[in-house]
């Protein structure tokens, strides 16, 4: 078996020729820490792109910054932090569901198209990919996008490329819009007497005026927070004295729902970044799965899951998005099952033994049509799907 390891985009363009001419199949990785994310796929050698790592350029009072792909996620997260400013979407830290060392890198984050909680507000990671170059499966370099938001000519490859899990092409530079990190954090708790309940109050508080920037639900027994009582997560970011204000007039229009309490500060800001990363079901299940569906569906998805199998998990995006644990080994049938009776959406296997990965599906089925043009994508790329082929 023949490895590459480039570290420069021409010598990536050498290695993905010299794959192509031989007809070898890749598994492209940097840091490793999402390889349990997908189906486990076969290949007969490895591109490890983490040579192709640094900040390129960085200019804040543009909000944009440029790294090539295997930059670590964190030296991108501390670069900003010292200019107070973040990753809008507020990417997920993977070590915490998948044990590792760290947290991957900022091409890892793209590829997978992975987003947090202010998902809601702000967007996912591909809204926030300005442009990049790429050496696609025809052993061919690539650009697409620009450094500046305004960009009209071309196809949009980059909201292609986020998702794609490395099967179309292999980044090397990205550029990346950036946002101001809020000047204050706060969370408005509301202790509901159901989950349903809890559902209401997250919703209602997103249709207000006062702009929250997440809302999640803890059933009772979920999390530390809802030991008691099912409970709505309101977060308000922004000017401290505008928050204060906006929560001020939230508490009122909610108090109908439950007790109100208020979490601050960093407190505020760790607890959000932890139910972005899944932590509360981290520990909870050898299986975690994030199920997407319509808000008002969740609650329902929830007990109707639960009413086959056992399992525990909480919501984030005011109920779109459930993060499911369990042990069950047919967990994966009630999920599906429970998803297509409330109206439909997508259940992914986040994590799992690879047994259990090779024999279900680890992403949401998709109809033939929508198979079909991703088929056709796919082959414009990597016609001769060298690159992490069985991957999706």
């Amino acid at each position: 078996m023949t490895n590459f390891a480039p570290a420069t985009i021409n010598q990536l363009k050498e290695a993905l020729q010299t794959a192509l001419a031989d007809n070898t199949t890749l598994s492209v990785q940097a840091s490793g820490t999402k390889a349990g994310l997908g189906a486990p796929h076969s290949y007969d050698a490895t591109l490890d792109v983490s040579g192709l790592q640094g900040i390129i350029s960085y200019e804040p009072e543009e909000l944009i910054i440029t790294a090539h792909a295997a930059t670590p996620l964190a030296s991108i997260e501390t670069a900003l932090a010292e200019k107070n400013q973040m990753l809008a979407f507020e990417p997920p830290h993977v070590s915490t569901i998948y044990k590792t060392s760290h947290d991957g890198t900022i091409g890892g984050l793209l590829a997978t198209n992975l987003s947090g909680s202010r998902r809601i507000s702000a967007g996912a990671a591909r809204d926030y990919l300005l442009g990049f170059e790429a050496v696609s499966g025809r052993g061919e370099i690539f650009r697409s996008g620009s450094k500046v938001m305004k960009n009209v000519t071309g196809y949009d490859l980059s909201k292609l490329m986020c998702g794609s899990f490395g099967t179309l092409a292999v980044m090397d530079e990205v550029t990346i819009k950036v946002l101001p990190a809020p000047e204050t954090s706060l969370t408005l708790i509301i202790g509901c007497a159901t989950v349903d309940q809890a559902g209401k109050a997250a919703r209602h508080a997103l249709q207000t005026a006062y702009e929250p920037s997440a809302s999640a639900i803890l059933p009772k027994g979920a999390h530390p927070l809802s030991q008691s009582m099912d409970c709505a997560l309101i977060r308000l970011e922004g000017v401290a004295v505008s928050v204060a204000d906006r929560q001020s007039h939230l508490s009122d229009i909610l108090g109908s729902y439950g007790m109100t309490d208020i979490i601050e500060g960093e407190p505020s800001q760790l607890l959000w970044q932890s139910l972005s990363d899944g932590a509360p079901v981290a520990d909870k299940g050898n299986q975690i799965w994030r199920v997407s569906c319509a808000p008002t569906a969740g609650p329902a998805l929830l007990q109707n899951i639960q009413s086959h199998c056992d399992c525990t998990g909480y919501f984030d995006w005011a109920g779109g998005l459930l993060w499911l644990a369990t042990d069950d080994e047919a967990a994966h049938r009630p999920i599906r099952e429970a998803l297509h009776a409330q109206g439909g959406g997508h259940a992914t296997l986040m994590r799992a033994d690879d047994q259990l990965r090779r024999t279900i599906p680890v992403f949401e089925p998709q109809d033939p049509a929508l198979a079909a043009l991703n088929k056709r994508v796919q082959d414009s790329f990597d016609p001769h799907g060298i690159l992490n082929p069985g991957r999706l």
